[in-house]
């Protein structure tokens, strides 16, 4: 539908100068043996159609600003990513096609369109994530080695549901001072360890899962 990291590179002639965009507000429910928890963070979808004036130019593009949601529960934090898993389909189109099923199957005009449709003046639109399309999950052993991470098993801590909604709020803020490592330059959460055949956990996950912040 978009480029495949959903990020085209800008090319001239093309409407990525005009693109539509909206925010959601995803919220993880989590039951505890000491009542419910709950998390949430502000992301924004952008989508813009390229003009096809340049062979092999990809049909579409965009961005997904944001960070991951954090869930304090009593025993640690949980953070639910901004990526369904390794070769899934992207969050940010699973979240626009559970807002507008009809999305589903469609071309970049209608993904495009779906976008400026969430972001306009009066939308309020609300969904629930469904259980196939939920990030994937995890938890650090030590919050300030991120070679500690885990996957969290969302059945395992006790997660009931994605709620999601449209807003106009600011985007989420304040990953980074729960862990500040994600500022460092590596892209992978382990970039320093040597690659093996079986990389670990931490060689696999890279900080945008995390975060992605508009380029300035």
């Amino acid at each position: 539908m978009l480029a495949s990291s959903g990020l085209a590179l800008p090319v001239a002639g093309c409407s990525f100068l005009f693109p539509k965009r909206y925010r959601f507000r995803m919220t993880v429910e989590v039951e505890t043996p000491e009542g419910p928890k709950t998390g949430s963070s502000v992301m924004e979808v952008s989508a813009y159609k390229n003009l096809q004036i340049i062979a092999g130019v990809p049909a579409g593009g965009g961005n997904f600003l944001g960070e991951a949601v954090t869930v304090d529960l009593p025993d640690g934090p949980i953070f639910v990513l901004r990526e369904i898993c390794s070769g899934c389909p992207s969050l940010y189109v699973q979240v626009t096609e559970a807002f507008l099923p009809e999305v589903r199957d469609g071309n970049v005009d209608v993904y495009v369109s779906a976008v400026g449709k969430l972001g306009g003046w009066f939308a309020d639109y609300k969904a629930e994530l469904p259980r196939k399309d939920w990030p994937r999950m995890v938890r650090f052993r030590d919050l300030s080695d991120p070679t500690s991470v885990e996957l969290v098993r969302p059945e395992t801590v006790g997660v009931k549901r994605i709620r999601l909604e449209t807003t106009s709020d600011e985007l989420t803020t304040g990953i980074d001072k729960r862990l500040p490592w994600l500022s460092d330059r590596g892209p992978l959460l382990d970039s320093h360890s040597r690659m093996t055949i079986h990389p670990t956990l931490a060689q696999t996950i890279n900080h945008d899962e995390f975060w992605r912040r508009s380029k300035r």
